[in-house]
């Protein structure tokens, strides 16, 4: 079912859908610098910058399943996209760009 959902999402999904796939389970990636990661993320969220390409790659290497469903975050959605494109060319089948962390917490559901 999860695949499904992922397969109608063409374009950027609202964040509300992103929230969706997160609590389906899809593991969050921060893709923006360490310092920019410390200054504040989402919990659930594991920090693989895009501008240390050797963690990068160690991390992709380290990717076991390969549908794991991803959901990218950054400041405003283009190193997201970014990111999507690279894991993407790497193999991984499932990656959204979740867009910038200020929209994601906009929407987060209440609990």
């Amino acid at each position: 079912m999860l695949n499904t959902q992922i397969s109608k999402l063409s374009t950027k999904p609202a964040s509300s859908q992103c929230w969706q796939l997160i609590e389906e389970g899809a593991t969050v990636i921060d893709v923006r610098s360490p310092q920019e990661f410390a200054s504040g993320h989402l919990p659930q969220a594991i920090n693989v910058p895009l501008d240390n390409l050797n963690k990068l790659d160690t991390w992709l290497h380290k990717v076991e399943n390969r549908q794991q469903v991803f959901v990218l975050y950054c400041g405003a959605g283009i190193r997201a996209q970014k990111g999507c494109d690279i894991l993407t060319a790497n193999g991984l089948e499932c990656v959204i760009n979740g867009g910038a962390l200020k929209d994601l917490l906009g929407c987060q559901p209440k609990r």
